[in-house]
This record gives structure tokens, C-alpha cells and sequence, in this order.
């Protein structure tokens, strides 16, 4: 109101100056010019200097309520995922900085076909200060891929934490080469994080360039896992980087081809897929779009036949996605792989 008040008051005072020679000089007596030493009578007064605007927010301390497994989504009051239904937690989603991870095996020396120690302490990029704490994803606190530069190796893993807040999860790699490690986690009150680690075996005398994946797209959509067979359908039909899509499933049973309806939940929902990108740079870590209800005892809950899940890779080129089931508490992993489109080829 201010503001308007004096734009509204200043045309008309220079009204009443100009109309009358009288008013100009009643109001220069008035003037602070006038009231100083005679010296500086008439002066011009000093400029104002100008009015600093309070500092920009920092992204490491500007908080927001997040979904924890869609940290895109972002909120200024509390409330749940309109995606998933989780509760959203208070974090700093816009500090894009990596944690501190401390990462060892154990033993030092990593051979294939051994079993080792996955070692992770995590802290705080500005502070140093440990992490101790962290917000569930995906229904655990931390979790951990092993993937094969070739991109024929997978594992998911889930560490756990020990008293000194460090993280411990064992694994045997399967064969000779390089590996990459990826932590992914949501500190309290931090940002999301997805922080690779290299391995290589020990002896392995392969070249790091020419033991990367040189993926082809799937010719066959139909796979099947020992007694359960996943067909998968995509939508739209070819993926445009930046823009939504869906890997659709559609699950039966390998002996007699009859939709399976006893699909149990992994990791709070009816599926989970991790999707990377050939140069193993992007990824998108997602549980189906389908809903569990809220408060639900996951246990008894029973899906299927069809899961769909919804993925943004964020450039072209061609990508893999590892795609896991329970069923009767077995896990099944299921590959697919896609190309990813420019927009501009969409015409072509």
C-alpha cells in the first residue's frame, strides 16, 4: 500500500508546484537543502545507496518436503506422493552436491569367484560430520548395485548398518573384470544420492575401454525364468529422452502360459527395475506406477499378471533395465534393452 500511496500522491503535489510560484517556494523552504549550512543550499542531495536485497538461500540449506522415491517432486508443506502414496520428507533437494563415501572391500584384494565385504561410511559434504541417519527408498535405508562394465553382471544388494553407522553387505563377484559399485540413499534432511565406486579383479588384464557394454536392443520382448515368463511392451512404442515413458509387463506362468495372480510385493511394491544407460552415467530407479495402499500389510497382498513401470532417461542412446519379480519368495531378474530417441527423430 506504500507504494501506491506515494505514486498516486507524487503527480499531484507536482501539480499544486507547478500551478502556483507560491506553493514552489513554501515547499523548497521545506526541503532538507534548505535546512542545512548555506553552503550546501541548493546542493543536489547524495544518491541513495542502493537497498540490498536479503541472500539468495544457499541450495545446501534450503529445505523443501520431497518425495523420497521420486525426489523430483518437490513440496513446501508436508503431505504424500500424489505418484505413490509416501509420506514426503523434509530434506535439501536442490543441493546437488555429492556425499562423502568412504568405500573399502575387505579383503583389499578382490578375486573373482570370492566372496568380499562391501565397506560404505557416509558424511556430510560440508561438515565431514558422519551420517547416521537415513529416510527409506524403496522400503530400505540403503541400496547398493554391483554392475559388470559389460553390463551382463547384476546384483542388488542391501547393506547393513552397523553400530559405528558405517554399512557392511557381502558379495561374490562372478567373473574377472571391472565393476562398478552404486550407493544409492537419501540422507535425513540431505538430498538424494546415487555415488558409483570402481572394482576390478585382481589379475584381470583387460582393457577398461574394451570391456564396456555395446548393448543391442532386445529382438525378442518374451523371456523366461525358470517357471515364470515376462513380456514386455513400451509406451509410447520408441522412447524420447526427456520425456516419460513406460516399460509394461506382462507376467504367465512358463508351463502353461495361464497370467499369474501370485505375485508377491519386493521392496514395498509388486516390482522394481533399475534402468542405466549404456555408458552407465544415467539411471532411473523406479517401483511400478501401480499403488499400494497405504497402511497395507505387504505381506498378504498378491499381484499381477501386468506391472507397468515409469521411467525419464535423460538423453538418447541405448539402455538396460534390470527388472525384478517375487514370486512364491523367489526373485526373478528380468533384462530389457531399448533405444532411446532424440526428439528430432521422431519425423523420421
Amino acid at each position: 500500500m506504500m507504494t501506491v500511496k506515494a505514486s498516486l500522491l507524487a503527480p499531484a503535489l507536482a501539480l499544486a508546484l507547478c500551478a502556483s510560484p507560491a506553493g514552489w517556494r513554501a515547499a523548497a523552504q521545506q526541503t532538507p537543502a534548505a535546512a542545512g549550512p548555506a553552503s550546501q543550499r541548493g546542493a543536489p542531495r547524495p544518491p541513495r545507496p542502493p537497498r540490498q536485497a536479503p541472500p539468495a538461500p544457499s541450495p545446501d540449506s534450503e529445505t523443501a518436503y520431497m518425495c523420497p522415491m521420486h525426489p523430483d517432486l518437490t513440496s513446501d508443506k508436508p503431505g504424500t506422493c500424489p505418484r505413490c502414496s509416501m509420506n514426503l520428507v523434509l530434506a535439501t533437494p536442490f543441493d546437488m552436491r555429492d556425499y562423502r563415501l568412504d568405500f573399502q572391500t575387505v579383503p583389499r584384494v578382490v578375486k573373482a569367484g570370492v566372496k568380499i565385504t562391501l565397506l560404505f561410511k557416509v558424511s556430510h559434504p560440508g561438515t565431514g560430520e558422519a551420517i547416521r541417519k537415513f529416510e527409506l527408498v524403496h522400503d530400505r535405508p540403503y541400496h547398493v548395485f554391483v554392475i559388470s562394465q559389460d553390463m551382463t553382471q547384476f546384483f542388488h544388494i542391501h547393506p547393513a548398518q552397523r553400530p559405528d553407522g558405517t554399512w557392511a553387505v557381502d558379495v561374490t563377484l562372478p567373473q574377472p573384470g571391472y565393476y562398478k559399485v552404486l550407493s544409492d540413499f537419501l540422507p535425513s534432511g540431505g538430498s538424494s544420492q546415487f555415488i558409483a565406486r570402481p572394482i576390478v579383479t585382481a589379475g584381470y588384464t583387460g582393457d577398461l575401454v574394451a570391456s564396456s557394454a555395446h548393448l543391442d536392443p532386445d529382438r525378442d520382448p518374451t523371456k523366461t525364468i525358470d517357471d515364470l515368463t515376462a513380456e514386455v511392451t513400451y509406451d509410447p512404442k520408441r522412447f524420447v529422452a526427456g520425456v516419460y515413458g513406460h516399460l509394461r509387463f506382462h507376467l504367465t506362468n512358463a508351463a502353461t502360459g495361464t497370467p499369474i495372480n501370485d505375485l508377491q510385493t519386493y521392496l514395498g511394491a509388486f516390482g522394481h527395475t533399475l534402468i542405466m544407460s549404456e555408458d552407465m552415467v544415467e539411471y532411473v530407479h523406479s517401483h511400478p506406477i501401480e499403488n499400494v495402499p497405504p497402511g497395507a500389510d505387504v505381506e498378504a497382498l498378491r499381484g499381477g499378471p501386468d506391472v507397468a513401470f515409469e521411467g525419464l532417461m535423460p538423453k538418447p542412446g541405448r539402455y538396460r533395465a534390470w527388472t525384478q519379480f517375487r514370486r512364491n519368495d523367489k526373485i526373478y531378474t528380468f533384462t530389457s534393452t531399448f533405444n532411446v530417441i532424440d526428439v528430432g527423430e521422431l519425423s523420421r
